[in-house]
């Protein structure tokens, strides 16, 4: 039957009935023992029940936060559908709703009816019903523009919402009666299946998805509809997802933020970490800011993260991201164990141009401009049966004939589960007979030479020499399987050579660096394949004590010591030759952007495209076209498929370059990249600048406090701070450097000279893990300072400043006594940073808090710190007066204008903010009220706007005390 014949039958069965707009509210039929009268739902849930939208679960239980199914929802549609006249029964509705094309997954697959369906879910179905193909986002929007929703605060925001949270029977009676009131529900539902195609037609207010202005105070409302188990509602306080719309193309990515409280309600202390499992439904990779691929991760306090990477689908995909409490054991928490706190992301293919750019200027060295990244680092599958215990490794290695693919066979005596669930103890190999069992991969799992991590050469070489060295038939090896904190395989060759340990005094890091260096080549053979294993060897020699880099120059008079020094100085400049001529030649500096293309569904870029690209940078055009082999047309060491341009100019800082396809897409690719056709992408650029020169070289002994816990994974995915310290670091040029790494625990990276700490592993490795405790790692700095009362004293500590306060008295007057000032630095967005005990340490021990809001402003905060530490200039932590408004924005809501700035807290001289509205009547211009010492607010009526014609080009005016204009912003109304 069609969408029409049906709609006809539907009026005609209606035609003799009434509606009302307001539902009918009667006295319960049925006494209600889990529904009190005090309850906000109790009157939407009375009139659910009386009017037969939903039934008592028993006699006299309405079950409330019973989770309503696919089925039960669709039910209660059709009976409250003024359009259906048909029976109740599931197969009949289901039938009449195809030709809506209703967003249900039960239309599809029948079993699919009984499964429990989300809030977002609900959301999307609503929408399609009232005749709108809206993704999750504006379909919640939708929710709360026509009453129908509260959110669960009153903050009406998509993570206020909780999409991902199952619906429940109170739920959907109290947007059911809500929506009745609003007149009576007459489904249109859509013309095609839901695509989201009417997603313009719903705005998304400006900090909707969880991008600004938390500080702000928002109307708090007690009847939200959050109706989840409330055992669970006492301890999860918000689920924010960074970008829930993802391309589906294996690298675009997302942050996924849990906020939490303790089971009674109260706050989680900022030094407790919990681990949680993190899954995806639909093949999600969760990585760390690595690139490498995890199964855990660590909270901070109250909050944990994840960094989620989409996969590469071919069609629209909803996916559940989803943590799960692990290895707790502490009553505060019991209530999360077994339960699982879910988000919702996003996945579509799309047609993609991609933008990726590198700058080369030799002046700035400190590299690593651009945003080309490798891919993410994947997990080797942990062998399923094995116990974390010694295993054997057999011959040959690897055993694919294809040794790219890195799999090795192995063996153990352990209990498997058979498919009756017995446990039987055998003999387990993964990649022998049994094909149940196939081999297993090491290449990415933690390869290990006692306790020193080695590269995968390095790995074979030892195992290679061992199993040659086997008398056994076949010939095998035992090496140690363990399981790392973050759930990858480790796996562990063990035992220095006697002869080796005799000399050494069973020194470990020594005889195992000499142990290396016997499966290295001669330095002659060395070539760039080697430059991981020499790297790693060097590590463990940089990290040596005293004495036993002692022990190590004994050691055939000190010969193997100059070889490694040798050995990192050819693969360094094997290194730098290859750069070197990847470079065009005749270009000393320049900016290079390369352009491919990716067809939907796809992670790899189309090679043989025929055509060009303009591609403008710096107000300079130029024309480029995509190569089809691997050269491109200057340097002949470009990739198949890429368009590349050169251009002479470098913008250090922010800046932005744009491409657009030039005449008609190749008649091939004309379908696939059609929404590529006539259309400007834009890529945001930063490049690093470099320090200006040193003005002053005072002797000084500085101490580095990083803090890389788990929170700061939200706030540097890119780890800037870590490689922008050891820029500082080099800058300074302190006699004393102290380099410290702060989580649950602080860890002494290195301490010395500039020249002995540069030459160790510093930040560029550190990953974020557990929870935070600053105060350590400054108590630990503190302990590392010599007693020269000449050489001025600092502390660097960068950090979100969420830690424990009970050391920080005691920190500060130690501090004090020893002269040591103490510069804080905090990044991101204000309201993810605590920044009271950032703003205590610098106040109270004589240093300066600073607060960089991006990349650039950390660059530029360390460059003012520079000429603080080295010149003992007076110390100003307001950076440029054009940032000086972090935020800025005027909205339209239910007849109310309200006018938001925050400015840099570090500036110290803003007096007052106006907003000013141009109009050809006369500018209409309003003083905002200041609300703390950063945030000015004012709310008023729509009528005082309606005598002016204003526009949209509204400006923020910062003013100091005697009305000179000190920075102004610019932004446009939001509705």
């Amino acid at each position: 039957m069609k969408y029409a014949q049906k709609a006809l039958i539907s009026f005609l069965c209606f035609v003799l009935l009434l509606a009302t707009a307001t539902p009918v509210i009667t006295r319960a039929a049925t006494k209600m023992d889990d529904v009190p009268a005090t309850d906000s739902k109790y009157q939407a849930i009375v009139w659910a029940v009386d009017n037969d939208y939903l039934p008592m679960k028993n006699t006299n239980n309405f079950a409330p936060d019973a989770q309503i199914t696919e089925q039960e929802l669709v039910v209660m549609l059709a009976k409250m559908d003024r359009n259906y006249a048909l029976t109740y029964n599931a197969d009949v509705i289901y039938n009449f709703y195809s030709d809506f094309y209703l967003p249900l997954d039960g239309l599809r697959t029948t079993a699919n009816r009984s499964k429990t369906i989300t809030r977002g879910q609900f959301a999307r179905i609503y929408a399609a019903l009232k005749g709108l193909d809206l993704d999750e986002p504006q379909a919640v929007q939708y929710l709360y523009t026509n009453d129908i929703s509260t959110g669960n605060t009153g903050k009406k925001t998509y993570a206020d919402f909780t999409p991902s949270t199952k619906l429940t029977r109170g739920d959907a009676a109290v947007f059911f009666y809500r929506s009745a009131k609003s007149g009576a529900l007459a489904g249109k539902g859509l013309k095609s299946a839901a695509t989201g195609r009417d997603n313009d037609k719903v705005t998304l207010p400006a900090g909707f998805m969880g991008s600004s202005n938390a500080d702000f105070e928002e109307p708090k409302n007690n009847t939200g509809d959050f109706t989840g188990p409330k055992y669970v509602n006492n301890a999860l306080q918000s689920i924010e997802v960074e970008k829930p719309n993802l391309i589906a193309n294996g690298k675009d990515s997302t942050v996924v933020t849990v906020s939490l409280k303790a089971c009674n309600g109260d706050p989680i202390a900022d030094d407790k970490s919990y681990t949680f499992r993190v899954t995806s439904l639909n093949g999600a990779q969760i990585v760390d800011t690595s690139g490498e691929s995890v199964r855990t991760v660590q909270s901070d306090g109250a909050t944990v993260s994840a960094i989620v990477i989409a996969p590469v689908l071919t069609k629209s995909v909803h996916d559940t991201i989803s943590f799960e409490l692990v290895n707790n054991t502490e009553p505060a928490l019991n209530c999360l164990v077994g339960e699982k706190l879910n988000a919702q992301v996003n996945y579509t293919p799309k047609a993609e141009m991609r933008i990726n750019y590198e700058i080369y200027d030799p002046t700035n060295t400190g590299g690593d401009n651009g945003n080309t990244t490798p891919p993410y680092v994947p997990y080797e599958k942990l062998p399923e049966f094995f116990t974390e215990n010694v295993i054997d490794v057999y011959s040959p290695v690897p055993l694919s004939n294809d040794a790219e693919k890195k799999l090795f066979h192995i063996g153990q005596q352990t209990n498997v589960t058979d498919a009756l669930g017995n446990v039987v103890n055998k003999y387990l190999e993964y990649g022998g007979a049994d094909t149940q069992y196939p081999a297993m991969g090491y290449e990415n799992a933690v390869l290990q030479f006692e306790t020193y991590d080695i590269s995968v050469y390095l790995f074979e070489q030892l195992l290679k020499h061992r199993l040659n060295n086997s008398v056994t038939t076949p010939a095998k090896t035992e090496i140690m399987y363990m399981i790392s904190e973050d759930g990858r395989p480790i796996y562990r060759v063990q035992g220095i050579d006697d002869a080796i340990a005799s000399q050494v005094e069973n020194i470990n890091p020594v005889g195992a660096i000499i142990q290396l260096m016997t499966h290295m080549p001669e330095e002659k053979q060395l070539t760039l394949e080697h430059y991981d294993s020499v790297m790693k060897i060097y590590k463990i020699l940089t990290n040596l004590s005293n004495y036993d880099r002692t022990v190590l120059l004994k050691y055939q008079g000190g010969k193997l010591l100059g070889q490694v020094e040798a050995y990192k100085k050819r693969v360094d400049a094997l290194k730098e030759s290859a750069d070197a001529a990847s470079r065009p030649t005749g270009k000393d500096r320049y900016t290079k952007v390369m352009i491919t293309l990716v067809a939907p569904g796809q992670e790899d870029p189309i090679t043989d495209y025929q055509g060009t690209v303009k591609i403008k940078f710096d107000g300079v055009e130029k024309t480029a076209s995509f190569v089809t082999n691997t050269s491109d047309y200057l340097d002949k060491t470009g990739g198949p498929g890429t368009a590349v341009a050169y251009f002479d100019t470098i913008i250090y800082g922010k800046s932005k370059v744009e491409a657009t396809l030039v005449n008609k897409i190749d008649p091939r690719y004309e379908k696939i990249l059609s929404e590529l056709k006539d259309k400007t992408i834009t890529q945001e650029m930063f490049a690093n600048p470099y320090f200006s020169k040193n003005s002053c070289s005072l002797d000084t002994e500085v101490a580095y406090v990083v803090d890389y816990s788990s929170s700061m994974k939200e706030l540097d995915k890119e780890n800037f701070r870590g490689k922008k310290t050891i820029e500082l670091i080099k800058q300074l040029q302190a006699k004393n450097n102290i380099v410290v790494e702060t989580n649950t625990h602080a860890t002494l990276l290195a301490e010395g000279s500039t020249d002995n700490v540069l030459k160790k592993d510093l930040y560029k490795a550190s990953k974020e893990k557990g929870a935070t405790d600053i105060l350590a790692g400054i108590e630990l700095a503190l302990t590392k300072f010599s007693n020269d009362s000449k050489t001025a004293k600092s502390i660097v500590v960068i950090s979100d400043g969420k830690t424990s306060k009970s050391k920080l008295t005691k920190v500060i007057s130690d501090a004090k006594k020893q002269g040591i000032k103490i510069y804080t630095v905090s990044m991101g967005k204000k309201a993810k940073i605590n920044d009271a005990i950032l703003m205590q340490l610098a106040t109270e021990t004589g240093g300066t808090y600073y607060h960089a809001l991006d990349n650039l402003q950390l660059h530029q905060t360390f460059q003012k710190m520079i000429d603080v530490i080295l010149c003992k200039t007076s110390a100003s932590s307001c950076l440029n007066p054009e940032d000086l408004f972090e935020e800025a924005s005027v909205t339209l809501r239910k007849g109310y204008i309200t006018m938001n700035a925050r400015v840099d807290g570090n500036c110290p001289n803003v007096e007052k903010v106006n907003v000013r509205f141009p109009s050809i009547s006369g500018d209409v211009q309003f003083e905002l009220k200041k609300r703390s010492d950063s945030v000015y607010m004012l709310t008023k009526q729509v009528q005082v706007m309606q005598e002016f014609k204003v526009n949209n080009d509204i400006e923020f005016i910062a003013y100091d005390s005697t009305g000179k204009v000190i920075a102004v912003k610019k932004t446009t109304l939001a509705n």
